[in-house]
């Protein structure tokens, strides 16, 4: 065989091999696909144990797919195992970096831990991809109470509270940090703001200000 010919033979060889690659890996991901449908429907049903267990398996079709460790990740946090959750959220953020979502819910597990640097460092990435995430700036917010930072802390609910005017919980967490630094008109501004559009808060505000007294 000449060198041409054995030079085309080669090359067609290489295509077939991408080809059928392209093609296994978008199988893998179409049956991961599927995996991850299934484990939503188990989800609804509050059936966690039965979800995660179709969530591992799109992850070990497709090891390389953001989505299948997200879906894990909720289903082990509404399970209560914020270890397992928060190595999956981990996953998604090594997958794909640029979703603040994943780094805002693994911040929320991080401060939950007492891990306030961690979720500090979260929360700040899930800002950098979504400057406008209104939660993560009022968790960002409480992070900073948590390091005595109460400067920032009223910095980062008046910024949540900028995007969302309706933001309830912004509203009183603003409120309690400035009856700590003994604001008390601007406080009661902003706890009447809150409760004006979710009275539900009457309780955790009272709660809040005699512990604070």
């Amino acid at each position: 065989m000449g060198k041409t010919k054995l030079s085309v033979t080669v090359c067609a060889a290489v295509c077939f091999l991408t080809i059928c690659c392209d093609l296994f890996a978008e199988t893998r991901k179409e049956t991961a696909v599927s995996y991850i449908e299934l484990g939503d429907k188990f989800a609804q049903q509050q059936d966690f144990t039965r979800a995660i267990g179709a969530y591992t398996i799109a992850v070990q079709f497709a090891p390389d797919f953001a989505p299948a460790f997200f879906q894990r990740a909720r289903a082990y946090e509404a399970q209560g195992s914020a270890s397992k959750a928060v190595a999956d959220y981990t996953s998604v953020v090594s997958l794909l970096p640029t979703l603040a979502i994943a780094w805002y819910n693994r911040g929320n597990l991080l401060l939950s831990a007492g891990d306030v640097e961690g979720a500090l460092a979260d929360f700040n990435k899930a800002l950098e991809n979504d400057p406008r995430y209104a939660m993560a700036y009022n968790n960002r917010g409480i992070a900073r109470i948590a390091q005595g930072d109460l400067d920032g802390a009223i910095g980062d609910f008046t910024r949540a509270i900028n995007i969302d005017k309706q933001y309830s919980e912004a509203y009183a967490n603003r409120g309690l940090v400035e009856l700590q630094r003994g604001l008390q008109s601007e406080a009661e501004q902003d706890f009447a703001r809150s409760t004006a559009s979710k009275p539900s808060l009457k309780s955790f505000i009272q709660t809040r200000v005699s512990q604070l007294r």
